[in-house]
């Protein structure tokens, strides 16, 4: 069995995966801390679940998946929980005699729908995770593509809109600040002057009856246009037979995933004829982050 741990924003999920890629049991916490609290938080509660996991399961590894770039066993720049490193992996490894991988959390998703979900049968992929912002992975003939300086892969940070607004990395225009999940309900709420505390399963409901007013029929159709920007670049670049959605935008299949399908082939069969991608929807959900940091 192996141990696979996905480290939200303000959430640790932790499951154990066994030798098909299947969650057969899964722990959730929210952390409600921030900084050295959250560290010793998160430690805490990781070391007491893997301890009461270890009494009934041998564990041959423990994965982990982080948001930002995780580095020789050290996950850096936490933002939302004011992190700026966190050496889990020694910590852990004082308690247990096991390894410990780390990786981003949007490769780790990726690589869990490259072997168990939707990119399963495609050997040129690229997977997308749009949530909070934009991670992505690439894989070609099969494999996954690691630069060799730098994680690499931050498609989420290629610039679409060179008179757009600031991206938290510094530059202007980047693709998640236009097509990230969180700044399409940003915009949404503020539009429909919603709660902040609004839940995504909450705004959903109430898309359903509003979608089709003109403000917020204009917002969402900015959204598809800017996607299809964004995967025609991905396109040309990689040439995937492949491309899947991830994160957030799964839960908007309704009204994001189909009108952009509609658009997205109609706009290419001229050009493309029959090497358009397939532009999927991922199939692990939320257990994708847990499934890929063991793989």
């Amino acid at each position: 069995m192996k141990i696979g741990i996905d480290m939200g924003g303000s959430h640790v999920a932790i499951g154990i995966v066994n030798e098909n890629g299947k969650i057969i049991e899964k722990f959730e916490k929210d952390i409600k801390t921030v900084g050295d609290q959250a560290k010793a938080e998160i430690s805490t509660y990781i070391i007491e679940i893997i301890s009461k996991i270890k009494e009934n399961h041998n564990i041959e590894k423990i994965g982990i998946g982080s948001p930002g770039t995780p580095r020789d066993g050290v996950l850096t720049n936490l933002i939302n929980l004011k992190i700026k490193e966190f050496d889990i992996s020694s910590i852990l490894m004082e308690h247990f005699d096991i390894p410990v991988l780390l990786k981003n959390d949007a490769k780790c998703a990726g690589l869990a729908e490259k072997t168990y979900g939707a990119l399963k049968e495609y050997q040129d992929a690229v997977f997308l995770c749009l949530g909070t912002g934009i991670g992505a992975s690439v894989f070609m003939n099969g494999k996954e593509l690691k630069p060799i300086q730098n994680p690499g892969m931050e498609i989420g940070h290629m610039v679409i809109d060179k008179n757009g607004i600031k991206c938290n990395c510094g530059k202007t225009g980047c693709f998640e600040t236009l097509c990230s999940i969180k700044r399409l309900k940003d915009k949404l709420i503020d539009e429909m002057n919603l709660s902040k505390e609004v839940s995504s399963k909450e705004l959903l409901e109430i898309l359903k009856w509003r979608a089709k007013e003109e403000n917020i029929k204009k917002i969402l159709e900015e959204y598809i246009d800017n996607l299809n920007i964004g995967l025609s670049n991905i396109i040309d670049i990689f040439a995937p037979q492949a491309i899947c959605l991830g994160g957030g935008f799964v839960y908007f299949e309704e009204i994001l995933y189909k009108p952009f399908l509609e658009k997205y082939y109609n706009e290419r069969k001229s050009f493309y004829k029959d090497r358009i991608p397939n532009i999927k929807l991922a199939l692990l959900g939320n257990d994708a982050g847990i499934i890929g940091a063991t793989i």
